[in-house]
Formats: structure tokens, C-alpha cells, sequence
């Protein structure tokens, strides 16, 4: 290298290492942050202790390094690199054949990997009983929704081989739920039976749920199943068109925005119903259920479908009304009030939320049953 170019080599460099600074003192951009859930490090109190044991000055390290300017650029950049050079991404995420996308804990449970131990079972088998009993002296029927599981519907994208193992939770639950004489919605099974003769996507290729199109087919199935449970007509809809677009609506790719690269993937096409609705008696339902409901939200169903006294008890932590506000965090206890006006109460889960089966409703219910 001659030294004109030397000059411009180090003068490039020096750019990188000042223009960081310049811009966390004048901040000449708006510079946007890393996508996805984290957790960021809050920035270190002094105290002389720390100093001396090193705590304050390796706290600080991170801090800073953490709330560099330009720092997401620079991660965004690296990420790039790494998935155009290696095909790998920088996430917990498991990047399947043809850039499908999968959280592992699901490839786990298909794999009955997570399988829990006799006694969490027993313990199981016992709280659900005995909570079913509460629930019907309260004439409250319950509905078991099984979400699919993505690593099931789409295992021939999974990076490598794997044996899907009859001992898992997904399938101990459903048993269990059915002996006690629960009404449960296999779609984890159903969407299986039916991707090959579906028109439009089930699942998403980048997203972690069913897609806004399946969510319409679990939709209306779960009315159906409550109409004939009540034997009265509920609030239904029909589907009046279907819009085919190849950019994702709602949380159709929501596993993308975690891979923090500079070129966004493109989606495939999807498939997004419009509903037309139609009159009937809106049930008061409660439904408990992991993050596959929001879609419900989407569509318009919770709103146009269900009673105004309707909640959503996400992970049985976060009470959200039928206009997707958060009224309310969850206390932990149940109470009679709050059940008797219900006309059913819905569960929804896939096969990684079935390690907290009932999110800790059962056993809530049987503290009740003790007062």
C-alpha cells in the first residue's frame, strides 16, 4: 500500500471511531435501535465499593457499549454480513431449508424434548380434575384450542432430521383434557390435514403464529363449537372476499424484525379475509390463552362477535378487554364473580405452552374451591 493510500486508510478509520462520538454529543440523526425482545443494561450507580471490587467499572463497559450511537447500525451491518457470507443468522431463532424460520422451543416439544416429569403429570392430571368439578357446578363449559405448532406443519423445512416423539406434552394434555370431557379444537392437527388442499397459507413462512387467514378458519370454528354448546345463535361472519398481497399485515413476519438485518426479507404472498358479520347472541366469554389469540383481535372477531364483558387473560397475567386494551394485570387469585355470568371459557395453547399448562388458572380455581 503506497502512502496516499495509507492516508485515505486511516483517514477512514478515524471517521469510524470519531463519527460515533460526534453524533452521541450533537446527534446529528435519528438513529433507529435493534428490533426483537431484549433487554437493555441500566446504567451504573457509582459507589466506592464497586469501584473497587471492579463491578461499577465492567457494569459501565457494557452500559456504554450498549448506548453507543450508531451501535444497531453497526450490528445490523455485522448480522448482513454474517447471513450473506454464512447463511447464519444472529438470534435464538433456528433458520430452517429454503429460510423458513423456527423458535426451537417448538422443534423441542415435537421432539418431546421438554417433557415433563411423572410427578409434574400426576400433579397435572389432579389440578385439572378437580378444577373441572368447580367448573361444572358453575355450568361453565371449557374449550381447549391446540394451536398449531410450526415445526410440525412445516417439517420439511426444519434444517435436519428429527423424530417426532409420541411421548410429548401436546399429546399427554389433549388426552388428559378429553378424559374429563372437554371440548377440544385440534388445529395443530387439522391445519396439517388441510395444508396441502388449502388455497391460501395456514402459517406464515416468518411468522409464529397461524396466519390472519388461518385465525379466520380457528375463528369460526370456535363459534360453531360454542353455538352448539349454547344451542342459541351466536355473532358469526362470512368471508366476502379474500385480498392476496405479498407484504405481510400484522404479525405475519413478526420473526423478522429479530433477525436485525439491512435487507428485509421479502414475505410470500398471504391471504387477508374480509369479514362481513352477522347478528346474534354475542357470548361472554373469558379466554386464556398464550400470544396466538391477538389475531382474533385483527380480524375483528373479539369485537364484532363476542359480549363487551368478554376478557383476555394473556398468559393469565394481562387482562385485555374486547377493544385490545389492557385493563387490568392479573392478582393471581380467582374469584366467583368474576366466572358465574361466563358462558364459556376458552383456552388456547400451542405444544411450548403446554410446559404451564392452564397458566396457572387450575390451580387459581382450586385455591377457590379451599376458601
Amino acid at each position: 500500500m503506497n502512502v496516499k493510500g495509507l492516508k485515505y486508510y486511516l483517514f477512514f478509520f478515524a471517521l469510524v471511531a470519531v463519527f460515533p462520538l460526534m453524533q452521541q454529543l450533537f446527534h446529528f440523526f435519528k438513529v433507529p435501535g435493534l428490533s426483537g425482545v431484549y433487554v437493555m443494561s441500566q446504567k451504573p450507580v457509582y459507589t466506592f465499593d464497586g469501584l473497587v471490587d471492579g463491578s461499577f467499572q465492567s457494569n459501565a463497559d457494557v452500559y456504554i457499549k450498549e448506548n453507543t450511537d450508531f451501535r444497531a447500525d453497526f450490528v445490523r451491518l455485522h448480522n448482513q454480513i454474517d447471513y450473506t457470507l454464512f447463511g447464519n443468522i444472529n438470534t435464538i431463532l433456528t433458520l430452517g431449508k429454503n429460510n423458513y424460520i423456527f423458535d426451537p422451543n417448538y422443534i423441542y416439544a415435537l421432539e418431546g424434548k421438554d417433557f415433563l416429569s411423572d410427578s409434574i403429570k400426576s400433579h397435572e392430571k389432579k389440578s385439572f380434575a378437580s378444577a373441572k368439578q368447580i367448573l361444572d357446578s358453575l355450568n361453565i363449559p371449557l374449550f381447549f384450542i391446540i394451536a398449531p405448532n410450526k415445526a410440525n406443519f412445516y417439517k420439511e423445512y426444519l434444517p435436519a432430521e428429527f423424530k417426532k416423539s409420541r411421548d410429548n406434552n401436546q399429546a399427554f394434555f389433549k388426552k388428559l383434557v378429553l378424559e374429563n370431557n372437554v371440548t377440544v379444537l385440534d388445529m395443530d392437527a387439522h391445519f396439517y390435514d388441510i395444508k396441502i388442499t388449502s388455497e391460501h397459507t395456514l402459517m406464515p413462512k416468518y411468522g409464529a403464529h397461524w396466519s390472519t387467514y388461518g385465525a379466520s378458519i380457528v375463528a369460526d370454528t370456535l363459534l360453531r363449537q360454542v353455538e352448539k354448546k349454547l344451542k342459541k345463535k351466536v355473532a358469526s361472519y362470512k368471508i366476502t372476499s379474500i385480498d392476496k398481497i405479498s407484504e405481510a399485515k400484522f404479525n405475519d413476519d413478526d420473526y423478522l424484525a429479530s433477525l436485525n438485518l439491512i435487507a428485509k426479507w421479502k414475505s410470500p404472498e398471504l391471504s387477508y379475509p374480509q369479514l362481513s358479520f352477522i347478528d346474534g347472541y354475542k357470548p361472554n366469554l373469558l379466554i386464556i390463552s398464550d400470544s396466538f389469540f391477538w389475531n382474533f383481535y385483527d380480524l375483528g372477531v373479539v369485537e364484532n362477535c363476542f359480549s363487551s364483558l368478554t376478557e383476555f387473560w394473556y398468559y393469565n397475567k394481562s387482562v385485555y378487554n374486547t377493544k385490545r386494551s389492557k385493563v387490568a394485570n392479573r392478582t393471581g387469585s380467582v374469584s366467583i364473580a368474576n366466572l358465574k355470568n361466563r358462558d364459556a371459557i376458552v383456552f388456547i395453547a400451542t405444544a411450548p405452552s403446554m410446559l404451564d399448562f392452564g397458566y396457572g388458572f387450575f390451580e387459581q380455581l382450586n385455591q377457590l374451591k379451599n376458601e
